[in-house]
C-alpha cells in the first residue's frame, strides 16, 4: 500500500521536491492507490491535484491494478460539527467526506452499493450520493410508495398517511416526516451505478413488513410488486434482501420464509417467479441476507441478536431533537449472538448448513452483502463477517446508543473490535455507519 499522507509530508519538504515528477508517473502512481489514498493525493500541491484530475477524466479511472477493500462510512465530529469520514480499517486511510447540504447527520442510512450510499432526508425521501466525488441523484418520493399519502398536521407540519393495502377499508396510520424517515425503509439495493442514469433499476424493501417496489432513476413513482399482479409471491410482505445478477439482468430475493424469488426485468414487463421452497427452521433470525459467492452459489446468511444491559449508560448530546431523556434507555444495547450461512441447494430444494468460509469474509450490513475472496485481499480474515449495525428498530429508536461494528470470527462466535489506530476518527452513532466500496463512477 503507497502512503499517500507520508507521500504529502515528504513532497512538503524541500527535498526531494515531489511537485516535479511528471503526470505520466504520477498517474502510474494513483493507479495503485486505495480511493481514500487516492483523493488525499490530489490535495499535495497543485500538480498533483493537476493529475488528479486528469486522472478522473480517464475511460477506466479507477481501479486498474486492483480492486478496492470496503471502507467504513460514518459521521464524525473531528473535522467540524456534521462532518463525515470515510477510513479503511484495513489499511487505515481516512478522508474527509464533502457532503452537500443538509448533511448526513440529518439522513438515516438506507443501502449502500456500487460506491454510492442511499439515506433518507428530513422529508422521508430518498437520495442517492456518492461521498468521494459529492454527485447526488434522486429517486421517486415517498409519495410515490403506492400506500402512503402526503398530509399534514394542523400545525402545517410535513405528515404523511400510510395506509394497510391489505385492509378492505384500510385506516391510515400517520407518521410525521422523521419518523416516516427512520421507519418506513428497510433497505435498498440497486442493479448498477447510479452514474448509468435510467438503466438504475432500485428494489426497495419497505414498511410494512418487507413489501417490495421498485424504480429506475427518472421515474417519478414507485411500482409495488404486488401479489395480485405475481401470484407467485403468496403475499405481499416478508422480503429481506437481494442481490442483482448483472449477467442475467434478474435480482435474485430472499423471504423470511427461506424461499428465493427472481425478478426478471429483462422482457416488457416484469416477471416474478419462485426458485426455492418455502423451508422453516427454527426460530426466525434477526436479519437474513442473500448473495452470490464469487465461486457461484447462492448463499443466505442468517444473523441472531439479542438485547443486553450496560453497565455503562450512552452519553447523550445536548441536543435530543425533540426527543426527551426519560424516553431513552442509555444502557441497552443490542449485540449479535449467531451468524450461520447456508448453501442454497437449487437441484434439490433445500438448504446445506456451511460450518465456515474457507478463505472468504463477509461484509454485512445496510450494504449489498458481500463475500469476498482472502486471497484477493490479503488483510481480511478468511471465516469472518466484518458488521455494523442494521437492525432498523434499534439504529433509528435507539439514536444514541452503542453500535456493534467489527469482525466476527465464525469459529470462536465472538466479535472482534477494530483496532482504533486503523480507525482514528470516532463515528457517531447516528446514521449508523456502514460498508462501502469506494468509486469514482
Amino acid at each position: 500500500m503507497i502512503n499517500a499522507s507520508a507521500t504529502a509530508s515528504e513532497a512538503a519538504g524541500d527535498d526531494p521536491d515531489w511537485s516535479e515528477l511528471p503526470e505520466e508517473i504520477l498517474l502510474m502512481f494513483m493507479e495503485a492507490l486505495e480511493i481514500p489514498g487516492l483523493v488525499r493525493s490530489g490535495t499535495v500541491c497543485a500538480s498533483w491535484h493537476t493529475a488528479y484530475a486528469a486522472f478522473r477524466c480517464l475511460p477506466l479511472p479507477l481501479p486498474i491494478s486492483r480492486k478496492q477493500l470496503p471502507c467504513l462510512l460514518y459521521a464524525c465530529h473531528d473535522y467540524a460539527p456534521d462532518s463525515a469520514v470515510l477510513c479503511c480499517p484495513f489499511t487505515g486511510d481516512s478522508v474527509r467526506v464533502p457532503l452537500p447540504l443538509p448533511p448526513l447527520t440529518r439522513h438515516s442510512t438506507v443501502g449502500s452499493a456500487h460506491g454510492w450510499l442511499v439515506t433518507a432526508d428530513e422529508a422521508a425521501n430518498l437520495q442517492l450520493l456518492n461521498p468521494v466525488t459529492g454527485a447526488q441523484a434522486a429517486l421517486p418520493p415517498i409519495t410515490g410508495i403506492h400506500h402512503v399519502e402526503i398530509c399534514p398536521d394542523v400545525d402545517g407540519r410535513l405528515m404523511y398517511n400510510v395506509f394497510d393495502r391489505g385492509d378492505p377499508e384500510p385506516i391510515p396510520i400517520p407518521f410525521h416526516a422523521r419518523k416516516a424517515r427512520d421507519c418506513m425503509y428497510d433497505r435498498i439495493i440497486l442493479s448498477c451505478s447510479p452514474s448509468a442514469g435510467s438503466a438504475c433499476i432500485a428494489l426497495l424493501v419497505h414498511m410494512p413488513t418487507g413489501e417490495l417496489s421498485y424504480a429506475r432513476l427518472g421515474d417519478e413513482r414507485w411500482t409495488w410488486i404486488s401479489p395480485g399482479d405475481h401470484q407467485c409471491m403468496g403475499k405481499s410482505w416478508g422480503f429481506m434482501d437481494a442481490f442483482y445478477n448483472e449477467d442475467q439482468g434478474m435480482f435474485y430475493v430472499l423471504h423470511g420464509h427461506r424461499s428465493v424469488f427472481t425478478l426478471n426485468f429483462n422482457g416488457p414487463s416484469l416477471v416474478v417467479k419462485k426458485i426455492t421452497r418455502t423451508q422453516r427452521k427454527g426460530d426466525d433470525p434477526s436479519s437474513m441476507y442473500i448473495l452470490q459467492a464469487p465461486w457461484g452459489d447462492i448463499l443466505q446468511i442468517w444473523r441472531w441478536r439479542s438485547y443486553i444491559e450496560s453497565s455503562t449508560p450512552v452519553e447523550l448530546p445536548t441536543d435530543l431533537a425533540g426527543c426527551s431523556e426519560d424516553d431513552i434507555d442509555r444502557h441497552i444495547e443490542l449485540r449479535t449472538t449467531e451468524i450461520e450461512i447456508y448453501k442454497v441447494d437449487l437441484d434439490n430444494q433445500k438448504l446445506v448448513k456451511m460450518t465456515s468460509l474457507p478463505d472468504h469474509a463477509l461484509f454485512l450490513g445496510y450494504n449489498d452483502t458481500m463475500c469476498l475472496p482472502t486471497k484477493d485481499f490479503t488483510t481480511l480474515k478468511s471465516s469472518c463477517a466484518y458488521i455494523t449495525d442494521d437492525s432498523c428498530e434499534y439504529v433509528n429508536m435507539c439514536k444514541h446508543n452503542w453500535r456493534e461494528i467489527g469482525v466476527w470470527d465464525m469459529k470462536s462466535k465472538s466479535l472482534q473490535s477494530f483496532d482504533t489506530a486503523v480507525l482514528p476518527h470516532s463515528w457517531l452513532n447516528w446514521p449508523s455507519p456502514v460498508w462501502i466500496t469506494p468509486s469514482l463512477f
